[in-house]
């Protein structure tokens, strides 16, 4: 009689609720039994959401407290030595969930680890990232040495997962090229609270942005259009540029159109807007994926999204939304008026929500669940035979 495996699950941080911390949801939610183990941990992070309810959440005792969440960035040369010091021996799986450290956890020949790689680590390869420090003088020679450090250990870090799964193309990619491994791509989903996905619309014929307040995600660029275009905008999401935003609002030359800076907001007002929207505007630049769309399209609501990035997983222009072509004011006006032209010719409603109904949470884990248990059954095979195998 065949006894279940024990489980373990790690994940970078849970310090902020976004899409990486949706799929560490999941994945725990197939293995309820299973403690994550995480760098940082802060419940205030989860409230108002359904995730990790009755987690057995392990970090260490520092990682709770709050002036660790004010600085934690500081002290990212220690994640790697956290997580390689792990005791994982009694589990008989380790399923990471990582964008940075996680995958770093050190397992026995004789235990699996499946790693989800939601991108290499967008801060050692080259990609936008929240913090502009690396663009600081005075910071960028510190930081180009620890980065070479930290690069270094990223690879040799991710040869110890016995599997690689991952979210896109896009990152599939970069795994190529930066871990010489394959991955496995298991789309993620979208994930809207279920209890608000019926809000009744927030009428008014607007476009919409939700996103963090981050230069790199460039909502000054749709503010910049929308004025210029004389169009209704509302701009959802907290972060530390907000207030940036709000004064370029207020400081663009006068138009005929209204936009809102609303800051952040909560899931119930969220799915109204989404709902409630003309269509949804996203020039993120070289998205792992890329979520947020698919929440508007669950509404039936077109996007505009940059031709690049994990977005070309699933959009098809003048299908489901319209591709900007430069991440510009320039490029995103140009989105828009190609969009009023193909408005009234597309059926937007239908083609977004069968596209956003191929990304469903239930779709994800039983692809993801499948995925373990067999590759749980051949390890257990393929180990008989060769110690050191190293699955692909």
């Amino acid at each position: 009689m065949s006894t279940k495996p024990k489980v373990a699950i790690t994940h970078d941080y849970l310090n902020a609720y976004g899409g990486a911390e949706s799929v560490a949801n999941a994945i725990w939610e197939l293995y309820p039994d299973a403690p994550i183990y995480t760098a940082l941990y802060d419940s205030k992070a989860f409230a108002g959401t359904d995730a990790f309810k009755g987690a057995d959440i392990r970090c260490p005792r520092l990682a709770k407290h709050p002036l660790m969440h004010k600085f934690y960035k500081y002290l990212v040369p220690l994640y790697p030595l956290l997580f390689e010091r792990l005791d994982l021996s009694s589990y008989d799986i380790v399923i990471s969930s990582s964008a940075n450290f996680a995958k770093g956890v050190r397992t026995r020949k004789e235990q699996l680890h499946i790693s989800y790689i939601h991108t290499p680590p967008r801060f050692l390869y080259g990609y936008p990232t929240e913090t502009s420090k690396r663009d600081i003088w005075y910071w960028k020679p510190v930081l180009k040495c620890v980065d070479f450090f930290l690069r270094k250990w990223d690879q040799e870090a991710a040869k110890r997962p016995d599997f690689l799964l991952c979210n896109s193309k896009e990152v599939q990619q970069r795994i190529r090229k930066f871990y010489k491994r394959e991955a496995k791509i298991i789309p993620p989903f979208f994930s809207l609270c279920k209890k608000y996905e019926k809000s009744p619309a927030e009428m008014g014929g607007y476009y919409l942005i939700i996103t963090r307040m981050s230069l790199y995600k460039n909502p000054d660029k749709v503010i910049l259009a929308c004025k210029e275009l004389g169009k209704d905008l509302k701009v959802a999401g907290g972060g530390k540029e907000l207030e940036r935003f709000r004064k370029i609002v207020e400081n663009a030359p006068f138009s005929e159109g209204k936009i809102e800076v609303l800051g952040f907001v909560s899931e119930e007002r969220k799915a109204a807007l989404l709902n409630g929207c003309r269509a949804f505007i996203y020039p993120v630049e070289y998205e792992d994926f890329g979520m947020a769309p698919l929440e508007a399209m669950h509404f039936g609501k077109p996007a505009m999204v940059l031709n690049q990035g994990g977005f070309k997983d699933y959009f098809v222009d003048g299908y489901n939304g319209v591709f900007i072509e430069s991440p510009t004011v320039d490029g995103v006006k140009k989105a828009i008026e190609r969009f009023e032209v193909l408005e009234k010719k597309v059926n937007w409603e239908k083609n977004c929500k069968e596209t956003a109904g191929r990304y469903t949470r239930e779709r994800f884990q039983e692809e993801l669940g499948t995925y373990v248990n067999r590759k749980w059954g051949e390890f257990k095979e393929i180990r008989a035979v060769n110690p050191n195998f190293l699955g692909v």
